[in-house]
C-alpha cells in the first residue's frame, strides 16, 4: 500500500534481490530465534529449507522474465 502518492522508492530491485532481502529478514526475525530456542522440529527445518529453495527458484524465473521484458523494451519490440 502506498499512502503518499508522491513517494518514489529509491530501490529498483530485481526479483532475486527482493526475494533475498525478504528471506534474510524472515530468517533474522523468525527462523533464527526459533532454531535457537529449539522450537522447530527437524522435519520443520527440512520443510522450511524446501520452501526457501522453491522461493529462490521462483525468483530466478521472475528475474529471467524481467530480463526478457527489458531486452524487448530496449529493442522496441515484444515477444508474445
Amino acid at each position: 500500500m502506498n499512502i503518499n502518492p508522491d513517494y518514489q522508492s529509491d530501490l529498483n530491485l530485481d526479483a532475486e534481490t527482493a526475494m533475498e532481502m525478504c528471506m534474510d529478514t524472515l530468517y533474522e526475525i523468525v527462523l533464527e530465534p526459533a532454531v535457537k530456542s529449539d522450537s522447530l522440529s527437524e522435519d520443520d527445518q527440512v520443510m522450511l529449507g524446501v520452501i526457501g529453495m522453491t522461493l529462490k527458484h521462483i525468483a530466478q524465473k521472475a528475474s529471467a522474465y524481467e530480463k526478457l521484458q527489458q531486452a524487448s523494451q530496449e529493442k522496441n519490440h515484444f515477444n508474445n
